[in-house]
């Protein structure tokens, strides 16, 4: 049995590759399965158990929507393996795995199989080059779903699929096909049909025979070329040196391979009764389990301080740079390429902290990085800038990083992605031409020569201005068109665009057929041989725009409840009338402040929409009585105030007293009870010697607190005088 195990295991790409040493070592928890059509190995989210490397089955990694759609990822046969995601250090999987094509696989415990990548040698190697495959098939499939049409995607799954595969037939519906290319499965059955039809395949009930090989290749898109052609790269790959052939330190499966050697090495056995023949087997088998333990023993001795140097020598020249610092960004230890990129002795690291290499504006930033990292302990990345030294410019490093156990030191990995920003940069201003040539599409389109005359003008443009054809102003300047200042305006910026060679674009305000218009404007050189010889314009009418940009400035300043304006704004206008008073203008200015009585008492007892219902009714009586060139605020909760410019005291004690009587003739139902609302007013005038504008509204508050002590009686009761 034995041999066929062999045979059959090393079917597998990934198996066959390992060196016999690495191999014997695994084939006795090398454990054979048979898989079925459709069964699912993981789920997402699933925690992996095993490592299957398959034979002669396919298995297809899956994405699934929450709608219910899928689309296949990738699929992998005997040229790989399931169970990616611990080769990367994870331990659950992203993606549902599924059984695309019966037939046999190999699992191994993940337990086995990590010990094995822990060791660092021929299938550390081999699971990471099929990894970068994988993930280049995955990258292939996306573009080519995107680009290609459903006939050249049916190509390129059908021969990835032979590959895995000795023969040319395959097992699988129209509608698998269709979920694994995430496509109605109408669109596979037309190119299965045409495929059919040019004597390349043959399909009958689930059963597809490939019978042109070649006449597929011919039809297949370049993705299947890339990633075949990736595949047979990464498994030439070898690693750069031979690790020693370690025995696994394995309890579980002890036994089980004690008893694999001695089956292949059996000792003369007397001839004896029953009981004594086991005797003898199980103190021989005892026998060679201790002197395995001893054998791994020996090994994983002599091989630590191996091991550590050739970790240490990974970690000092490592193209990246690794830092371990505290709290305050004291570098605690640092590998080469870290003491590089900052320019530093490693000999001295102790005295060095790592936020002296950072430019100032990124300080704060990356303190509070490192406060999150350690405080959260989880892992995060940041991306900051560090300051140009004598061996470098300035450098854009990408960090990530982790806590220790004790979440008292920052170990970070910095990478100089200086190059890859700069690239990034230069792509995003590509796009950001292209999108302006898109966002210039014009509303009015002209054409002028040198000389600014005319050349030709869209539908739109000879319509705004009255004109029945576009023939009209060919010839013609700003002049024979636009009033004359306009006229200059227009001719001043032709010949600044022209002298520039730049765009220029600008809004103005001009009257089309009596009415005003806001229009926004764009010119830019015609350039011919070299040679700049007029301009070309686009202009659109952004009239609406300006409204509502007029409208939401309004709002901004507005106290939604009240319609009163609010407090920032009120305060711009008290500041302009206090600056006015300090140069001299020959006039007073009183400020009235009016406090709602009662309202706090009104909203505990009676709700906020009660409460709300008096706002609204004092601010609707309170615009009322204002004068055009009064200026009132909801400053607080229940107080307003009033700026009155040209008013003197007795002018606001008169406008005090007219409102607080016009306040208290409405009455309200308050509960079971009928009222009026009373409020308390102070009046305070500007004085230029002010030395802010709010003192005024400080001396106005202070009589205000006077005029509530003499006025109110119950401020608990919720009822208003």
């Amino acid at each position: 049995m034995l041999p066929a195990l062999i045979q059959n295991a090393r079917q597998n790409r990934i198996i066959s590759a390992l060196p016999m040493t690495v191999y014997t070592r695994l084939e006795d928890d090398l454990e054979i399965v048979s898989l079925p059509l459709g069964q699912t190995l993981y789920e997402a989210g699933d925690s992996l158990d095993f490592v299957y490397f398959p034979t002669t089955c396919i298995v297809s990694l899956i994405f699934a929507t929450e709608n219910g759609s899928s689309s296949e990822l990738a699929m992998t046969g005997n040229d790989g393996l399931i169970g990616i995601p611990l080769v990367l250090g994870g331990e659950t999987t992203t993606h549902k795995v599924v059984v695309q094509s019966a037939g046999e696989a190999y699992r191994l415990r993940t337990e086995v199989f990590t010990w094995e990548l822990d060791q660092g040698g021929y299938l550390q190697r081999l699971c990471l080059c099929y990894a970068q495959a994988l993930m280049t098939q995955m990258a292939q499939s996306v573009v080519c779903n995107r680009h290609h049409s459903v006939v050249q995607q049916l190509c390129r799954w059908l021969l990835q699929s032979l590959d895995q595969l000795p023969g040319n037939e395959l097992y699988m519906t129209q509608e698998l096909i269709a979920s694994m290319l995430g496509v109605r499965r109408e669109a596979v059955t037309e190119a299965a049909g045409k495929l059919q039809t040019a004597g390349l395949m043959q399909y009958r009930r689930g059963h597809i025979t490939v019978t042109d090989r070649p006449g597929l290749e011919a039809r297949v898109c370049e993705c299947y070329g890339v990633v075949r052609a990736e595949y047979d790269r990464i498994f030439k790959l070898m690693p750069a040196t031979l690790p020693k052939n370690r025995t696994r330190p394995n309890p579980a499966t002890l036994r089980q391979r004690a008893e694999a050697r001695f089956q292949q090495t059996p000792p003369t056995m007397p001839t004896t009764t029953w009981d004594t023949e086991r005797l003898v087997h199980e103190l021989q088998v005892h026998q060679i389990e201790l002197e395995m333990h001893n054998e791994e023993l020996r090994h994983a001795y002599g091989e630590a301080d191996a091991l550590r140097e050739k970790y240490a020598d990974i970690y000092d020249f490592a193209p990246v740079g690794y830092f371990t610092i505290d709290r305050h960004s004291l570098i605690l230890q640092l590998n080469l390429a870290g003491a590089i990129l900052l320019g530093i002795k490693r000999s001295q690291i102790g005295r060095h902290r790592f936020a002296a290499a950072i430019k100032p504006e990124y300080l704060l930033p990356f303190k509070h990085f490192v406060e999150d990292v350690l405080d959260d302990k989880a892992k995060k990345n940041c991306e900051i800038v560090l300051a140009a030294t004598n061996q470098r410019p300035e450098a854009i490093v990408r960090i990530e990083a982790v806590p220790d156990e004790s979440t008292s030191e920052c170990r970070m990995v910095v990478m100089d992605v200086t190059a890859e920003k700069l690239a990034e940069r230069a792509v995003n201003l590509r796009e950001q031409y292209q999108r302006a040539l898109l966002d210039n599409f014009p509303f009015m389109v002209w054409l002028k020569d040198e000389q600014s005359r005319f050349l030709a003008v869209n539908a739109p443009f000879a319509e705004i201005h009255g004109w029945s054809s576009v023939d009209i102003p060919v010839g013609k300047t700003d002049f024979d068109i636009s009033p004359p200042e306009q006229a200059e305006t227009y001719r001043a910026d032709d010949l600044a665009v022209l002298s520039s060679g730049e765009r220029k674009s600008g809004e103005e305000l001009i009257e089309i057929n009596g009415e005003p218009h806001w229009l926004e404007t764009y010119k830019s050189p015609v350039v011919m041989d070299g040679n700049r010889i007029g301009t070309v314009g686009f202009s659109r009418d952004i009239t609406k725009r300006k409204l509502m940009e007029d409208e939401l400035r309004r709002l901004a300043a507005t106290d939604p409840l009240t319609e009163l304006f609010t407090l920032k704004h009120f305060l711009t206008h008290l500041e302009a009338a206090h600056a006015s008073l300090k140069r001299g203008a020959d006039q007073s200015v009183a400020v009235l402040e009016i406090n709602i009585d009662y309202l706090q008492s009104i909203n505990s007892n009676l709700g906020h929409a009660a409460g709300d219902a008096v706002l609204r009714l004092v601010s609707g009586l309170l615009r009322a009585e204002l004068r055009k060139t009064d200026v009132a605020g909801r400053i607080s909760g229940e107080k307003f105030a009033v700026l009155m410019p040209g008013s003197d005291a007795a002018d606001a004690e008169s406008f005090a007293e007219r409102l607080r009587k016009t306040v208290a003739m409405p009455k309200i139902i308050l509960g079971e009870r009928q009222g009026a609302v009373s409020v308390s007013l102070s009046v305070a005038l500007m004085d230029a010697a002010d030395p802010t504008a709010e003192a005024v509204l400080n001396r106005a508050d202070a009589a205000l607190t006077l005029a509530k002590a003499a006025g109110l009686t119950d401020d608990r009761s919720g009822r208003p005088h």
